[in-house]
């Protein structure tokens, strides 16, 4: 009779189980259909975006090939589209409804949300979120990650070979590249400040000591410094990421990476204009919630050295996600410090 009871019990939560999952699952898909509708009488959507062109393009393509709404775009770089979007918050006209950015935007959004400028994405009733599908590792305060593009170390192929190949971050410090290593300015990107705040954290102050007496070569920014590699000013340029160096690859020459298994990584996030200053919030929140399912997500990270979010075996084995200052001062003076350190 025992052995029955517990049969009996095991076999009720199975169906319970069951009745939760497929019940979720129904209401997921009621709010799904419900935000399709309301979305499409809106009829379009305005995005600013900070990855490359064709990812904008890609992903517009797909979202309105599946709903039928316009998709709208503008491409800027991180720094610039908050400084437009505050800007037009400001002014009591928002441009964008929904926006795609990367490099700390932690003490941005914070300000925003104060301002009632932006909705926590963890809050906009998402299906994909209330579903609990989406991934709690890649939500943040008041964002999402969309995008996670690994840290690599690129070097040039003619001028380096073998055995003298550098594996891992602290590889770098060898007496053989004295004056070969290339280093964009952290100061033109806070996503260098995200690299070498890890390396810091990791390492302290000691490797950048060895890293000055080596005399790297500094450049304004990544652009130049990859180029600069391939042009065989140097044996090694970091951070990077793969996009850049194969596009410097397919057009100046003989480079190619090594991914560290500790590194950290450039991160997309989605931020979502407040509803109420949205003129298109529902589409806003459908284009969100399709970049942030697996079917979207795929197509987002549909370039070489991308990884949805849904593959955390993807990233390298000791992937650090980059550490934001507490606010705006504190991410400053981490900039600061690490600017210093870096002999620039």
């Amino acid at each position: 009779m025992a052995i029955s009871g517990i049969s009996r019990a095991l076999h009720i939560g199975a169906l319970t189980a069951i009745f939760t999952l497929c019940a979720g699952q129904s209401l997921a898909q009621a709010d799904l259909e419900a935000l399709v509708k309301a979305a499409k009488a809106e009829g379009q959507v305005q995005l600013y975006s900070s990855p490359t062109e064709n990812v904008p393009k890609r992903v517009g393509a797909a979202f309105t090939a599946k709903y039928g709404i316009t998709f709208n775009y503008v491409r800027l770089s991180s720094a610039v589209l908050l400084q437009r979007h505050a800007a037009e918050m400001e002014a009591g006209s928002a441009g964008a409804d929904i926006l795609w950015a990367s490099g700390g935007l932690g003490p941005y959004t914070e300000g925003a949300l104060k301002r009632g400028w932006i909705e926590p994405v963890s809050q906009a009733g998402l299906p994909v979120v209330k579903s609990g599908e989406f991934p709690r590792t890649q939500m943040r305060a008041n964002t999402a990650v969309i995008q996670v593009v690994p840290f690599i170390i690129a070097y040039n192929t003619d001028r380096l070979k073998g055995a003298d190949i550098p594996k891992e971050i602290r590889d770098i410090l060898a007496p053989r590249f004295k004056g070969q290593i290339l280093l964009p300015d952290p100061r033109s990107s806070d996503v260098y400040v995200a690299f070498w705040g890890m390396v810091l954290d990791k390492f302290g102050e000691g490797f950048f000591a060895q890293l000055r007496a080596l005399e790297p070569r500094h450049y304004a920014s990544g652009s130049p410094a990859v180029q600069a590699l391939a042009a065989g000013e140097g044996l090694l340029e970091l951070p990077t990421i793969t996009a850049a160096m194969l596009a410097t690859k397919g057009t100046r020459g003989p480079i190619d990476q090594i991914i560290p298994s500790l590194t950290t990584g450039l991160e997309h996030e989605v931020v979502l204009t407040a509803r109420a200053r949205s003129k298109f919030p529902n589409a806003a929140r459908l284009l969100a919630n399709y970049v942030m399912s697996p079917e979207g997500n795929k197509v987002f990270n549909d370039d070489p050295g991308g990884t949805t979010i849904y593959d955390a075996g993807g990233l390298p084995s000791q992937y650090v996600p980059p550490r934001e200052g507490t606010g705006a001062q504190s991410a400053t003076n981490r900039r600061e410090l690490l600017t210093k350190l870096l002999g620039f």
